[in-house]
């Protein structure tokens, strides 16, 4: 057994009864520990220090640094890494709760956070080798990757660039549904940030050196364990190559750096590393303003759709209508801040066929609904259990008239169908079929339109227009076979994806500038929840400075770190991009309150500790 694996089973001996862990140990927010666990903390870590546990550490991340960046298995071996340091953790004081850092709360202005003062991690470094001054790693002497002092550099002076907001977090694990978009969306995006904008140490690959890493990987790997409750059932078994370039992946693959463990054997923390995260209040605020957002927006298009006036009010709703909308948009994961072209809550899948069935048709009545459409979009439905609404099955009906030019006649569609590798329709079935669970049927197909409409105009423009006998009763297989030929054809769609031109699976949401635009503002009541769960002093934020009040943007990432760290540059601008409309379209409505701008306000203006 490796001196690794050993440090794994001491971690779990105490929580493991027959192999099953029956009680997982908490991960708690550095800022929940109490000061007296807050100094064994410390005292651990310099343990780790004086008896090379760091040094190995960090040499591991070194040794292996080109197999764990930019591929999927980034956020699995860093679970892994992450564990293995509690190991060692706890070998020195049994018991000491391993902690992690919410940045997300610091997000705003991370500078002014009290993680970076003397009671907790200290500042930033001074003179010529930036070695860090204060704090209880001050004058640490570090041996990897050669003999240095440990050193950061803040990247903007004496300040830190913001990070990325509480609502870009929760937006990306709403729309991932499959583990490498999630994957990628974190190494790409938020996880550089921090590396970043703390640098010294923390921007080489023997970060590892300074014990931030180990709390921001903490709160990575949060990320993903978050995403993975959105759908217990299904994620902690999911790991695939999504947004990668790699070959194939499996769960049975062996984790770099850790020979004898396989990547099933972290996928669920709970039960082999026994381990699980106690929520700082960031995610829940976040959930809480989501929740509101979506609210107004839905009953908005409802209103918009049966023809009422599309103005509501300063809460963007009717007193009549504000119990159906809140209780449709609270909890879901289908929710409009979270999912392709903004779609709606699914139905219960229990709901009477006749019911279904008169939505449908009601909605077909509306809008002029072709049959063709109508029939693809029951194949979504049954394939979901969602309810198309006026909507999504517009977006379908001009989604089959583009299919239709594509797909030609039985004989063309045969001879398309044909000459498909079988690589080819496996990768199809991946990116589009497999969104087709838990109630996303309807949100693939729209997403297909809604990102890659531009794509497909181009190939369309090669077939003649088909008459309506001829794409009667096309359904889903009409659909992936028609799209085949625009999306994996010679000079196609996944072409330009390969070169970094775009993903087919999202990871962030789309057209969410316009959905927020739906929204009138936020009611007081609202903002005093989010001060609540996180357990702030109220903050009147009428005298708050307006830029205090505002999330600032996210800056970009040098070249420099997507090259070391074998990640796309066009793809992580494409989400520096997207970041920004999103942050201007939560700046814009009136009376909205970040958690992480309610946290930085508490702080200043309202004496929290």
């Amino acid at each position: 057994m490796s001196k690794s694996f050993l440090f794994l089973a001491v971690l779990c001996l105490s929580s493991l009864v027959n192999g099953q862990c029956v009680n997982p140990k908490q991960r708690p927010e550095i800022r929940s520990l109490s000061p007296e666990q807050r100094a064994r903390f410390f005292k651990a870590l310099d343990q780790l220090r004086n008896n090379g546990e760091l040094d190995r550490l960090s040499k591991l991340h070194v040794d292996n640094a080109d197999t764990i960046h930019g591929h999927p298995v980034f956020l699995a071996f860093h679970r892994l890494f992450v564990n293995d340091f509690a190991a060692a953790l706890n070998k020195v004081d049994p018991g000491l709760p391993v902690p992690y850092w919410d940045w997300s709360l610091d997000a705003t202005n991370p500078i002014s956070s009290e993680v970076f003062t003397s009671d907790y991690f200290g500042g930033n470094g001074a003179g010529p080798d930036n070695c860090i001054q204060n704090g209880p790693f001050s004058n640490w002497k570090m041996n990897v990757d050669s003999p240095h002092c440990l050193a950061r550099k803040f990247n903007n002076g004496d300040t830190i660039s913001p990070f990325w907001p509480p609502e870009a977090l929760l937006s990306m694990q709403k729309t991932c549904s499959q583990y490498g978009a999630l994957s990628s969306g974190i190494e790409n995006g938020c996880h550089g940030a921090v590396h970043l904008g703390i640098s010294g140490d923390m921007s080489t690959m023997f970060a590892p050196n300074d014990p931030f890493f180990f709390m921001h990987h903490g709160m990575v790997d949060k990320l993903w364990y978050d995403w993975q409750l959105m759908e217990p059932n299904t994620r902690f078994q999911l790991y695939d190559n999504v947004n990668y370039n790699d070959a194939a992946v499996s769960a049975n693959d062996p984790i770099p750096g850790y020979p004898n463990t396989r990547v099933g054997d972290v996928l669920d923390p709970r039960n082999g590393l026994c381990y699980v995260y106690v929520d700082s209040g960031s995610r829940a605020a976040t959930k809480r303003l989501m929740e509101e957002v979506d609210r107004q927006s839905l009953q908005r298009n409802a209103m918009s759709a049966n023809g009422s006036p599309a103005s509501m009010g300063t809460n963007g709703i009717t007193p009549a209508t504000a119990a159906s909308a809140g209780a449709g948009a609270a909890g879901n994961p289908a929710s409009m801040t979270g999912n392709p072209q903004s779609m709606p809550p699914a139905a219960p899948s229990d709901m009477p066929n006749l019911q279904l069935q008169q939505q449908q048709q009601q909605i077909a009545d509306a809008r002029g609904v072709n049959p063709a459409s109508a029939a693809i979009a029951a194949a979504a439905n049954a394939a979901g259990n969602g309810v198309p609404t006026a909507q999504s099955t517009a977006q379908l009906n001009d989604m089959t008239s583009q299919v239709s030019r594509l797909s030609g006649n039985d004989n063309t569609r045969a001879a398309a169908s044909a000459a498909l590798h079988g690589q080819q329709i496996n990768f199809l079935q991946n990116t589009i079929l497999n969104g087709l669970s838990g109630n996303r049927g309807v949100d693939i197909a729209s997403s297909i339109l809604g990102r890659h409409h531009r794509f497909l105009r181009r190939y369309v423009s090669n077939f003649e227009r088909r008459s309506d006998s001829e794409v009667k009763g096309l359904g889903l297989d009409d659909i992936l076979t028609g799209l085949a030929s625009g999306l994996l054809g010679k000079d196609g769609l996944v072409g330009h994806l390969l070169q970094g031109v775009g993903h087919v699976v999202e990871v962030l949401p789309q057209g969410l500038g316009e959905t927020l635009k739906a929204v009138g503002s936020i009611a007081d009541n609202v903002t005093t929840d989010v001060f609540n769960i996180l357990k702030l002093p109220k903050v009147d934020m009428s005298k708050v400075p307006e830029k205090e009040r505002q999330i600032p943007y996210v800056a970009k990432l040098p070249d420099w770190w997507y090259q070391r760290n074998n990640l796309n540059a066009t793809y992580a601008n494409q989400l520096h991009d997207q970041i920004h409309e999103m942050i201007d379209g939560y700046n814009k409505i009136p009376g909205y309150v970040s958690p992480a701008v309610a946290y930085y306000a508490a702080k200043k203006y309202g004496g929290a500790n």
